[in-house]
């Protein structure tokens, strides 16, 4: 079913959009994680892999280098202009650095636990060279078993990925490709610092199909300044016409008291928010129309594709990278401000600054600084929220099944709430212990349907803001 903006009560999405709430890419969300000993983290590891159930693993290796700063930019990352002598020292530190700690990491671990995914993000992953990439993905090889069929994608930045460069990564066993496009419009891309033309763009995709590339993934932002209806509609039928095999589709936040980046955003050219919900709309009817199946929160992707079959075979997994598969999967961190989760177990954060993580290393320490050890709680809400936000539903007897409690007196409070949500239009109930997010309002606010089961927030959060206070009697 297409999502129509006239379909929305206005009143109602003005109540609940302006809120300031987690996006839960991770649960807990960072803000309650803690500093953590060496001890505390070899006992984490120690318990994924004495666990009833081992788990193979995903590794995540974030590059922080970047040559110029994107305005909306909020990961974290080195922003270090090539051709300096300070630029060729810091970077093999850095990949020194990460090679020493995928060694120490995987003395940590077992051998019998296999790689069957590998991410690199940033940051821009080929700011390094060829050279350096490869002895980062060898030293990998040869500490862990990595499947023949693992998935290896790295994300790039069209500017500065050459034909060679794919060519290198691709004779690695590269596999999928995932492309920051973020928009096309000339002044929309001037104004945030990311210009990019459309053939500039399709040259690089147009080499990852001749190489061989299985996917190539773009994202894309709406609601930032100087974005109008037109230019997102072009934007949209430009990347449909390039035909990527997954798109993510991010809302812009303005939140320059968090992000120091954004402070340089013309405020007064954002779009409001009743026009972003008519870009959301937007783009959920013409990537559809396009053949994309519509996943989670702001994820498209072709049926065929691995993120379109993990959804219907209940196996997709949302976390730091977005929506992504591998939901069984170990994840391990590499690299500055790298985070792992070890489920069922916890998370581990390294050190964010690029300096303090080479020298942590090289005195031959864990980088580790903080993390989140799960309570039996934060586990079973971390399911929760996890089946809402990749299939916009929850299902009480999944949750039933896994955990052995009953739904309705475990979230008594919760299922209160979901009644007032659902006479303002933003989840229905379909069946016993069914709750559905209605499309598109209930979509475009999936995360105030989410703040209901989030157990670190106030219980009013859903309708006040995360800053809302607990009070006496909740």
């Amino acid at each position: 079913m297409i999502a129509r903006t006239a379909d929305v009560d206005l009143d109602v999405f003005r109540r609940y959009a302006g809120l300031s709430l987690p996006r839960h890419v991770s649960y807990p969300m960072p803000s309650w994680w803690h500093a953590l000993e060496v001890t505390d983290v070899d006992s984490m590891i120690a318990a994924s892999s004495d666990a009833a159930t081992v788990h193979d693993l995903s590794l995540y290796i974030h590059v922080p280098f970047c040559e110029a700063l994107c305005k909306f930019c909020a990961c974290h990352r080195t922003v270090q202009p090539k051709g300096s002598t300070e630029h060729a020292e810091l970077t093999e530190k850095y990949v020194d650095a990460m090679v020493r700690e995928i060694e120490m990491i995987a003395a940590r671990l077992s051998r019998s636990r296999v790689v069957r995914q590998v991410h690199w993000g940033g940051g821009t992953p080929t700011y390094l060279t060829e050279e350096q990439i490869e002895r980062v993905h060898r030293a990998m090889e040869s500490a862990f078993d990595v499947s023949d069929d693992a998935e290896i994608s790295i994300e790039i930045d069209p500017r500065v990925t050459t034909r060679c460069m794919l060519e290198a990564l691709r004779s690695l066993g590269f596999n999928r490709i995932s492309m920051g496009v973020q928009d096309f419009d000339e002044q929309v891309q001037r104004h945030v610092r990311r210009t990019q033309s459309y053939d500039m763009v399709l040259a690089t995709v147009t080499d990852c199909r001749e190489l061989g590339f299985d996917a190539v993934n773009f994202d894309l932002i709406y609601g930032m300044p100087y974005q109008t209806m037109d230019t997102i509609r072009q934007t949209i039928e430009a990347t449909i016409k390039l035909s990527p095999d997954r798109i993510a589709y991010y809302h812009y936040a303005q939140i320059p008291e968090k992000i120091a980046t954004q402070r340089g955003m013309d405020y007064t050219q954002l779009p409001t928010s009743e026009a972003k919900l008519e870009m959301f709309t937007l783009g959920q009817e013409l990537f559809t129309q396009a053949g994309y199946d519509f996943i989670g929160l702001d994820h498209f992707a072709k049926p065929e594709e691995s993120l379109g079959v993990a959804a219907a075979d209940g196996s997709l997994q949302r976390n730091f990278q977005g929506m992504t598969t591998g939901g069984g999967l170990d994840m391990l961190g590499i690299g500055a401000s790298s985070i792992g989760q070890l489920l069922g177990v916890g998370f581990l954060q390294n050190i964010k600054q690029t300096d303090e993580y080479i020298a942590c290393i090289e005195r031959g320490d864990l980088p580790i600084e903080r993390g989140k050890r799960f309570t039996p709680d934060d586990v079973i809400r971390q399911r929760l929220l996890n089946q809402l936000y990749c299939h916009a539903e929850i299902r009480a007897e999944w949750i039933e099944r896994a955990f052995e409690i009953r739904f309705a007196d475990y979230f008594a409070r919760e299922i209160e709430i979901l009644e007032t949500l659902e006479r303002d239009g933003l989840v229905v109930r379909v069946d016993a212990g069914v709750y559905r997010v209605t499309n598109p309002l209930g979509r475009v606010l999936m995360r105030t349907v989410a703040a209901v089961f989030d157990a670190y927030l106030a219980p009013e959060a859903y309708r006040l803001g995360e800053d809302a206070k607990f009070s006496a009697n909740a």
